[in-house]
């Protein structure tokens, strides 16, 4: 019976231990986190960012709501969630098309990011989008990211687009937050 014990416990130990190294490989500090959506946005009114979950909010006129959750350890997730007034719905899947893309459009205003990914997006998400409608989720990657997508519609509450958008965190990419990157690393360093 001691035997079992203690091999139990050595089991529970080496699972501990090598949670606690994947943890140290985490390539995104919860710190490091900061809102997507840029102070001086035009496109956004009542923006809100709560630091403690990593939870951003703003209203994209008066009848859409947007909420963007972000998280990671050696991908980052970013979910954005828009939530449409019923009596904004529209028939037919180019309603459904044009709200996703101005949706990341909006958000990534002058965000050279968006340049990388943005008419790529628009191409996928609109073959995908026709090939599973309504209601089901559907994903593709582009580059480094994956897109999860689903869109809901309800008559009485209103539609809702939720994008997640799943980016992988090269480890070379990763420096310290205050340290900057060294001269000798970076690109544009000559002497």
């Amino acid at each position: 019976m001691k035997k079992v014990i203690l091999l139990v416990l050595m089991t529970c130990m080496g699972l501990m231990n090598a949670f606690a190294q994947e943890k140290e490989e985490c390539r995104l500090k919860v710190e490091d986190l900061k809102p997507i959506i840029q102070r001086l946005n035009p496109f956004f009114a009542n923006h809100t960012w709560d630091n403690k979950g990593q939870i951003e909010m703003a209203q994209m006129g008066e009848k859409r709501l947007i909420l963007i959750t972000q998280d990671g350890c050696k991908r980052h997730h970013t979910r954005f969630s828009l939530l449409i007034d019923a009596s904004e719905l529209k028939e037919g899947n180019t309603f459904w098309i044009k709200e996703a893309e101005n949706l990341l459009h909006k958000v990534y205003w002058e965000n050279p990011d968006y340049s990388q990914f943005g008419m790529a997006f628009n191409e996928k998400f609109t073959e995908k989008f026709a090939m599973y409608g309504l209601g089901k989720q559907f994903n593709f990657p582009l580059g480094t990211r994956n897109f999860i997508c689903r869109i809901d519609k309800d008559s009485e509450r209103g539609g809702r687009i939720t994008i997640e958008m799943v980016t992988f965190i090269f480890k070379e990419k990763v420096q310290p937050a205050s340290s900057g990157i060294p001269p000798k690393e970076d690109d544009g360093w000559r002497q």
